[in-house]
Order: structure tokens, then C-alpha cells, then sequence
């Protein structure tokens, strides 16, 4: 499948300019660039491969999710993407010492993005810094903005809520962002120094209550197992779910094969999918996860 028969919009490669860079939270960055050729295409749920211009080390691109796109005069055409990312490797350790002027080399939109359907409440559920995935959604799903060329018009949710877990408050940044999004935005801490004591999924079972199952659906983006949770949380309640995986990538645009994931098909079997071209958002119903990927591949005939 290629980019094209995916998405209809082809990838743009560009020489992008930071325009600002500053640390958000503990180890957590907000970068904004001028990239006013991928901006516009950018879908919620959409990334972006980033490398250092110039540089040969690290030498392979990584993965962000937009976080947002900008229009800097205040208009309805933006030419700037945000990005959110924490310093963990060699890559975002080195983007961490980058400043305003300094180049980045940006090929994207890529991927499928979210694209849920029409209900009456839209639950986003992150955890870590999966919150990245999720505000554009919000954005559009609550009638604040539009995405993409040309500008999808995506179905206004009435409620919009978010579900965010980190290990403590110094791991939130910019939830005002989510607020002046619409949404009704609500927080959990492992050692409860922010919100609800607890995981993400414990907040979900002390906000989500009532019998809306039908009228819900979740999107999701965090570390695997919070992912596997949540999507087991809302089948047993008969919830739909869309995920957003984020596998490790090398090429992002489906050539290499080291991003693939376990998506059940039709027929009750399961193949590898590419995350970065058939994803990253994939309905939660169908990914195998963590053990009982184990199971199916020992199941799986030869």
C-alpha cells in the first residue's frame, strides 16, 4: 500500500527552521518549526520523521507526532508545526541543545492519523507524553479547528474529554493547552502528587461512568501496556477504541520494515502491519498485544 492509496496527500520533504524551543516539563520539550510545505497536510493523529540538518550522527531520522500547527500571523493558514518530545537518546539529547534559527531537515505528514466516528462523547486517553497525538483531535472534534488539505471537516463531539496519566506532576505539560481545546481534562499521578492517585485506567473507572458505552469512543496513545490496558477496559464494556502505536522507526515511510506490529485480520489470523504507513492508529480490537502476541505466534499455523 503506498503513501498515496493511504492518506491521498503525498509526504513533503523540507529544510525547516526552529522558531522557538523551550522545556515544558521534567525533560519534556516543545519545539515549534517553519515548515510551511507540511503544516498544512498535517491530520490529527499524524507525524513527522525529524533529523539534524548537517549532522551525520545520529544519522536516522525519528518519529513526532504533531502536537499542533500554527498559523504565526493569526490566520487559517498555517506554515509552523509544534512538536512535544522527551530527552531520553542520542537523538532528542542532541535536538535538546538545538535553538531558534538552527535547521532541522522534516519529511511528512506520514501516517494515517485518527480519524474516529461521529459519537457524542470523544474520550482521549494518554499516558507519558502520548498526550502529543491528541490535541489536534481535540482541537477538531470540538469545532475549534480544521486539518489538513483540503480541510477535513471532521464530526463535533459534545463532549470532549481528556484522560492523562504520568508517574507525577512534573511529567504534565501545557494542559492548559487541552483546556482551551474544549476539553474536559482530568489527571492521574502513579504517586499521586497531580489528579487521581493511580493509572489511567483507575481514572477511567472513576470518571467514565454511566451506560454511554454506545454513545463513547476512546482514542489512545501511550506506552504499550497502558494501550493494551485501556484497549482491554473499554472491550469489555463494549467501547470502541483506536490506538495509536508508536514503534520504533527507521525510514517512515514503509521501506524498512522495523516498525511492524501484529493486527489481527478478518479472517480471525493475524500479519505484521508497517506502523508508520497502515498506522500508527489502528482500532484496538485488533492489535495483538504483549502476551497474547506470545500465544498467537505459538499458535500461529506454519
Amino acid at each position: 500500500m503506498t503513501w498515496t492509496e493511504t492518506c491521498g496527500t503525498p509526504a513533503a520533504y523540507e529544510r525547516a527552521t526552529i522558531v522557538a524551543h523551550t522545556a515544558i516539563a521534567e525533560n519534556i520539550f516543545r519545539i515549534r518549526v517553519e515548515c510551511p510545505s507540511i503544516a498544512p497536510r498535517a491530520l490529527p493523529g499524524q507525524f513527522a520523521m525529524l533529523r539534524l540538518a548537517d549532522r551525520s550522527d545520529p544519522l536516522l531520522a525519528r518519529p513526532l507526532a504533531f502536537y499542533d500547527v500554527v498559523d504565526p500571523d493569526g490566520g487559517d493558514h498555517p506554515r509552523q508545526a509544534d512538536f512535544v518530545y522527551l530527552r531520553h537518546g542520542k537523538f532528542t539529547t542532541a535536538l535538546a541543545g538545538m535553538r531558534p534559527g538552527d535547521d532541522l531537515v522534516i519529511w511528512g505528514p506520514l501516517g494515517n492519523g485518527f480519524d474516529p466516528p461521529p459519537v457524542e462523547r470523544l474520550v482521549l486517553v494518554a499516558g507519558g507524553i502520548g498526550q502529543t497525538a491528541l490535541l489536534c483531535l481535540a482541537r477538531e472534534r470540538s469545532g475549534r479547528a480544521s486539518f489538513g488539505t483540503p480541510r477535513r471537516a471532521g464530526p463535533v463531539a459534545r463532549q470532549v474529554t481528556l484522560l492523562w496519566g504520568a508517574r507525577h506532576a512534573g511529567s504534565f505539560g501545557d494542559v492548559e493547552d487541552f483546556r482551551s481545546a474544549g476539553c474536559d481534562v482530568h489527571l492521574a499521578t502513579i504517586d499521586g502528587s497531580a489528579g487521581h492517585k493511580g493509572t489511567v485506567v483507575d481514572l477511567m473507572d472513576a470518571v467514565l461512568r454511566g451506560p454511554d458505552a454506545g454513545t463513547m469512543h476512546v482514542a489512545c496513545c501511550g506506552p504499550e501496556p497502558m494501550m493494551a490496558a485501556v484497549a482491554g477496559w473499554c472491550s469489555a464494556r463494549d467501547v470502541g477504541c483506536s490506538v495509536s502505536l508508536e514503534e520504533p522507526m527507521a525510514c517512515g515511510v514503509g521501506i524498512c520494515f522495523t516498525c511492524v506490529a501484529r493486527v489481527r485480520d478478518a479472517a480471525g489470523g493475524w500479519d505484521y502491519r508497517r506502523t508508520c504507513v497502515e498506522g500508527p492508529v489502528f482500532p484496538a480490537s485488533s492489535i495483538v498485544w504483549g502476551h497474547d502476541g506470545d500465544d498467537a505466534i505459538a499458535s500461529r499455523p506454519t
